[in-house]
């Protein structure tokens, strides 16, 4: 893993947490061990015996608790030599040479054995240059293939965590808190409106915003941060504000005696001013940050990026959508209520 980072612009201070300890002796049974009966737990009870010693007795002397344990003398304990003279039990009852019947493999090993979530876990770090790549970039691309070969390969699992982690506790976080926030709109304009229908005409100019919002960021370069998402969030109330002064306007005339089709053309002309002030104003006061080059304010760019594009964009399909759904709400209305005497054509 630590390899393959290095292969990325950007990306410096690659560390892990494996705490290698002293050189190690692995060992493993070879064909002629396993045919006399020896397995790893059983060739490794014996060693264990031989050099740590065997508990075969524990008395007490005084206040004193003394264990006793059978081992190698300390001349032999301390020698790689003794290995190859040393004897194996086999289960049948004879002995056999333990280099005979076991190969070994020097490799350094562990002080500590770290555990995530109760089962054993390396982490790996990095620090990304955002001015030469981005870290969410890196991991699709490495999600691709190579870690469904590693996982494959040895048979690991890959989680994420910094600020991956972070990012995808607030994305759900936010998704959460996206949906709470549609409903509570919903739920005020119902109650404004006194109709369950009128808020989601009001409210069909959301998507907009999130179109200008993401052309903003792909004509300017600018990655989709959380700051981006926070101004998105904010720019869907501004242009339901846009859309209720249309609607408003519009059930004003119809309640009045004036035909759902001339109000419609009436509540555009009349309105258009309106919503036009109030998306120009907010968009001039965003566009002094777009170009602001202090190190302070740039985490606040994507965030203006959003406001200002999904607004500039938005407006423009309000004054255009928006009468053409209150149009088509009109002509259902009437046809599913027979009392209605206006008549829409579209």
């Amino acid at each position: 893993m630590a390899e393959q980072l290095k292969n990325y612009n950007g990306v410096s201070a690659i560390e892990d947490d494996m705490p290698y300890g002293q050189e190690q002796l692995i060992y493993r049974i070879k064909g002629q061990g396993e045919v006399l009966g020896l397995t790893v737990e059983n060739v490794g009870r014996q060693l264990r015996a031989a050099f740590d010693g065997q508990l075969v007795q524990i008395f007490q002397d005084g206040d004193d608790e003394v264990e006793v344990r059978v081992m190698l003398p300390d001349a032999e304990r301390n020698t790689l030599a003794t290995l190859e003279n040393f004897m194996l039990r086999l289960p049948n009852g004879g002995s056999a040479p333990l280099s005979s019947v076991v190969e070994f493999e020097s490799r350094r090993g562990f002080d500590v054995l770290r555990h995530t979530d109760s089962q054993l876990a390396i982490h790996i770090t990095a620090t990304v240059d955002s001015v030469v790549n981005n870290n969410n970039v890196i991991l699709e691309d490495m999600k691709k293939a190579f870690l469904p070969e590693i996982s494959s390969k040895y048979g690991v699992k890959v989680g994420y965590e910094g600020r991956a982690e972070e990012q995808a506790d607030t994305m759900s976080d936010m998704a959460q808190g996206t949906l709470l926030a549609f409903i509570m709109i919903y739920l005020v304009l119902a109650w404004v409106f006194s109709s369950y229908g009128w808020p989601l005409v009001v409210m069909a100019a959301i998507p907009f915003g999130l179109i200008g919002a993401l052309i903003g960021h792909w004509l300017l370069g600018i990655d989709l941060t959380i700051l981006s998402l926070f101004g998105i969030f904010g720019l869907s109330g501004i242009v339901v504000n846009d859309s209720i002064i249309l609607v408003t306007f519009f059930k004003q005339l119809t309640e009045s005696g004036m035909p759902a089709q001339q109000a419609i053309i009436e509540a555009s002309t009349q309105r258009l001013r309106a919503v036009l002030l109030t998306s120009l104003t907010t968009i001039a006061g965003l566009t002094p940050l777009l170009f602001e080059t202090s190190l302070q304010a740039q985490f606040l760019i994507p965030m203006a990026v959003s406001m200002s594009f999904g607004l500039m964009f938005s407006t423009v399909l309000v004054l255009l959508v928006i009468p053409a759904m209150l149009a088509v709400y009109e002509r259902v209305a009437n046809k599913f209520l027979p009392k209605r005497t206006d008549s829409v054509t579209i």
